[in-house]
């Protein structure tokens, strides 16, 4: 299994199931009509062109990703959009001037950075003063699945949250990193999702193959395993199955 909690099918899946989310997550830059938006940690580079639809030839977009194969997939994708345009970069180094952007959006990428604060930072080095910042970010700790196997449950979150991905808590620490920074208006929104099948959980959490590392790293150990995953399929065959996250949306302004 990969280091990171993604892939290209894996960011292809989410992003049709997150599709309602994405585009409420768009509507804070709908008044901006010129300029450059910054889609940071863009992947395969769905949302930058969704907005580059969305808003028009006189707003340019830019999707920024430190993933060549992604970026590969992004360009692939896009559809001779004028507006367009993907760069590789990491995230704590954005290659624009200071006060330079109208808008800058990140999903699910304060998540895996070791050093977010920075990422913030050079946020804020490059947003105009007063233009909007959304961050969408997938709660890990809030992850639950209504199933007998708590401390099993516990484990699991605990591997997800200090061990798998770097910034497991980023969900909960959001508004703190920018009150920090110095942004303002901030706005938290929280959007529950449910899973009904143990397929959706693995096509959408990547669970069965998650449980299967945690065990082989030895955070739980092969009885706990066994059975947390059989009472997850038994549940799964009863059509009684049932899983939950949720998603968090912030908004702010610099």
């Amino acid at each position: 299994m990969s280091d990171k909690h993604y892939n290209i099918s894996y960011l292809e899946n989410t992003g049709l199931f997150l599709k309602n989310l994405k585009e409420h997550s768009y509507q804070p830059f709908s008044n901006i009509d010129q300029g450059i938006i910054i889609d940071l940690g863009c992947g395969t580079g769905i949302d930058a062109i969704n907005m580059a639809q969305l808003f028009g030839n006189k707003v340019r977009l830019i999707g920024i990703d430190h993933d060549a194969i992604m970026l590969s997939k992004a360009r692939l994708s896009n559809s001779n959009l004028e507006n367009l345009e993907f760069i590789q970069s990491e995230a704590d180094v954005i290659p624009f001037e200071d006060d330079s952007i109208s808008g800058l959006r990140a999903e699910r990428l304060i998540q895996h950075l070791q050093r977010p604060e920075n990422v913030i930072n050079e946020i804020k080095r490059v947003l105009k003063p007063g233009q909007p910042l959304v961050i969408v970010e997938t709660d890990w700790a809030g992850l639950v699945f209504y199933d007998e196997n708590i401390n099993a449950q516990k484990k699991v979150i605990q591997y997800l949250t200090e061990v798998k991905i770097n910034n497991g808590m980023a969900a909960r620490k959001l508004t703190g990193y920018l009150e920090k920074s110095g942004f303002r208006n901030i706005k938290i929104e929280i959007f529950p999702f449910i899973l009904n099948t143990l397929k959706e959980a693995n096509d959408y959490l990547w669970i069965e193959l998650i449980l299967q590392e945690a065990t082989q790293k030895g955070h739980l150990n092969n009885q706990e395993y066994e059975s947390f995953l059989s009472s997850l399929k038994c549940a799964d065959d009863k059509k009684y199955f049932s899983c939950s996250i949720n998603i968090v949306v912030v908004s702010s302004i610099k």
